[in-house]
């Protein structure tokens, strides 16, 4: 049996301007995996087969709709191989909580499949077909940091970048991207900033600059779902968060703290207040600096 992680995709920053003739957004994104999320597995089978379980998994189709049987289709039809083979998926990551669940998904299936099926396809290859499927897929693929442009399918690696300590706060509320996007194209033009780098890659000059940045859907987030503006408000209420934004789409926000200590001590005083509330506390792992031999 073939097992992959599917990390939670967070955005720390989000670009986006107006829908382009092609019908999609362009965006500019800084892009970090935490060490949390769902969970695939593959094991060679009779046809293509998918079982769904987890905390998550009780509102997800096990269907052709699913993205991971897509990208499993699509893989097999590229390489000219037979679908075959039982995938299993574990959710923990809700759905329409902009953390790009169903993306991870995708890019997990693809790299197990990938394996199972011995194609040995570079990443490259694969990020071809994810994005045929979704935007964020071949983000997801590599789940590191990196920088996503065009519609999300342009990918650059960041060579360093500091590891955070955060928290994961979703209300129970699904939103739905394009309902986001359309709220977003209704709405003037904003007047958000990008990511710059404008000091060291030391974890306090990188903050500053991430707290420069926005993301540009927490308004029309907000207008779609007002629990996101609480969400963000509650983050931000004792001033212990050296970051707080919300991730992609919503509704899903996030915070960065000094420590591990510090965040668990947020994370009580939130689930005692919102017991319904997914409180995950999570590690955003960096990329260490190559030092020169």
């Amino acid at each position: 049996m073939i097992r992959e992680f599917a990390p939670a995709k967070v955005n720390l920053t989000l670009r986006t301007g107006k829908v382009r003739e092609d019908g999609y957004h362009p965006v500019d994104s800084i892009v970090v995996f935490a060490d949390w999320g769902d969970a695939l597995t593959a094991e060679t089978g009779d046809g293509l087969s998918l079982s769904i379980s987890g905390p998550q998994g009780g509102a997800i189709p096990a269907d052709e709709t699913n993205l991971v049987m897509r990208a499993a289709r699509m893989l097999a039809e590229a390489a000219g191989v037979e679908a075959a083979a039982r995938l299993g998926l574990a959710k923990s990551i809700p759905a329409g909580a902009g953390l790009g669940g169903g993306s991870a998904d995708a890019a997990a299936a693809l790299r197990a499949l990938n394996r199972l099926w011995e194609l040995d396809w570079p990443l490259e290859m694969l990020a071809g077909i994810g994005a045929e499927i979704g935007s964020d897929i071949p983000a997801c693929l590599w789940s590191r940091p990196l920088r996503m442009t065009g519609r999300g399918e342009r990918i650059r690696l960041i060579d360093e970048w500091p590891a955070f300590t955060a928290l994961l706060v979703n209300p129970g509320v699904a939103v739905a991207t394009g309902k986001v996007f359309q709220a977003f194209d209704d709405l003037p033009a904003g007047t958000g900033q990008g990511f710059r780098l404008t000091g060291g890659l030391d974890r306090l000059s990188v903050l500053a600059d991430l707290n420069a940045a926005t993301n540009d859907l927490t308004a029309p987030a907000c207008a779609v779902a007002p629990n996101i503006s609480g969400v963000l408000a509650e983050l931000a209420e004792d001033g212990s968060a050296e970051l707080v934004r919300m991730s992609g789409s919503g509704a899903t926000c996030f915070a960065v703290y000094a420590d591990s200590g510090v965040r668990d001590s947020a994370a009580e005083k939130l689930r005692a207040r919102h017991p319904g509330w997914l409180v995950q506390p999570v590690e955003f792992p960096g990329v260490p600096a190559i030092n020169p031999a």
